[in-house]
């Protein structure tokens, strides 16, 4: 079984990779997917292909990979080798990961079945400079740690900023392939290299001091009375009206249809999704206001009774 990682900080756009990883490959995978927050949310996304088959998405929840949690990781990278034994397993750790980690993890697991692929980083133009300013070793630590460098979201950028990312990634970083325009020059047999490189052998070092990591809490069992309901909410959420929130995402009903939502960085997406199952939302940042959207949610929740999941990360 040959490991390749996605990594990338919240919302870089890691699981649209993915997708477009899975319709530009002929090879069948399995995906380990580990959601920071109670509620799995990018499992259902990924769980359909183009052609709806559904592929083998594992979760993992409440714990990283990177750390509490990686006697777990371990475990379950072992189990899906040795019971359903794929040819590939795509990983894809919760945005607030260190990549540096999760490979030191993954070799100690390593024998002639169980292969690391060369891992991928997936880095979104809008928002590094936020990022490093806010959380510098953990997105220096996913930069550096990475053998190719995909900058997301450049489909509208002038060629400055692709020049002025580029140069920014390769002072950190000056062996990766960096990659600006993945989404339009990418082709079947780039998106095929990934998996057919050979075994990862790049030292790597974990120079993380214990930098403080943002807060999350979700909700499930959730909906709204209206579409127009969840998009005056996430005007607001982008506005502050609810804190310092980086990272949100979710899927629900609003009125008769079933929406899912992104925000990331002070931007936000609505989209309509065939996946009907119960309303999920998690949030991440820092300073939020859980009390008001608590009582937003119930608000709008009509009879309908809300399960509530916080957690803390330090």
């Amino acid at each position: 079984m040959k490991i390749l990682i996605v990594s990338g900080f919240l919302g870089a756009g890691k699981t649209t990779f993915i997708k477009r990883l899975a319709r530009n490959v002929d090879q069948r995978f399995a995906i380990l997917e580990n959601e920071y927050g109670a509620a799995g949310i990018d499992g259902a996304r990924l769980g359909q292909n183009r052609q709806g088959t559904q592929k083998n998405v594992w979760e993992m929840t409440e714990q990283c990979i990177c750390c509490i949690g990686k006697k777990d990781f371990a475990a379950s990278v072992l189990t899906i080798a040795n019971v359903v034994d794929p040819e590939y397993l795509i990983v894809e750790p919760t945005g607030v990961g260190s990549l540096a980690r999760i490979i030191e993890n993954l070799r100690q697991i390593e024998y002639e079945r169980i292969q690391l692929l060369s891992p991928v980083t997936i880095v979104d133009v809008y928002s590094y400079r936020r990022y490093m300013a806010e959380y510098p070793e953990l997105y220096q630590d996913q930069i550096r740690s990475a053998d190719t460098i995909i900058v997301s979201k450049t489909e509208a950028c002038q060629a400055e900023e692709k020049q002025r990312i580029q140069k920014f990634l390769q002072e950190i970083n000056s062996q990766a392939k960096i990659i600006t325009d993945y989404a339009s020059t990418m082709t079947r047999e780039d998106y095929q290299s990934l998996l057919l490189g050979g075994r990862y052998e790049k030292e790597v070092q974990d120079t993380q001091s214990g930098e403080k990591m943002p807060e999350t809490f979700s909700f499930e069992n959730i909906r709204m009375e209206a579409p127009e309901t969840l998009w005056c909410f996430l005007e607001q959420i982008i506005r502050g009206a609810f804190g310092n929130i980086i990272r949100a995402k979710g899927q629900f009903a609003a009125g008769d249809q079933f929406l899912q939502f992104d925000v990331a960085d002070h931007r936000y997406s609505i989209t309509g999704t065939e996946q009907k199952n119960a309303g999920q939302a998690v949030f991440i940042g820092n300073d939020m206001n859980e009390d008001a959207i608590r009582q937003y949610f119930k608000k709008c929740a009509g009879n309908q009774k809300m399960k509530y999941a916080a957690r803390h990360v330090s």
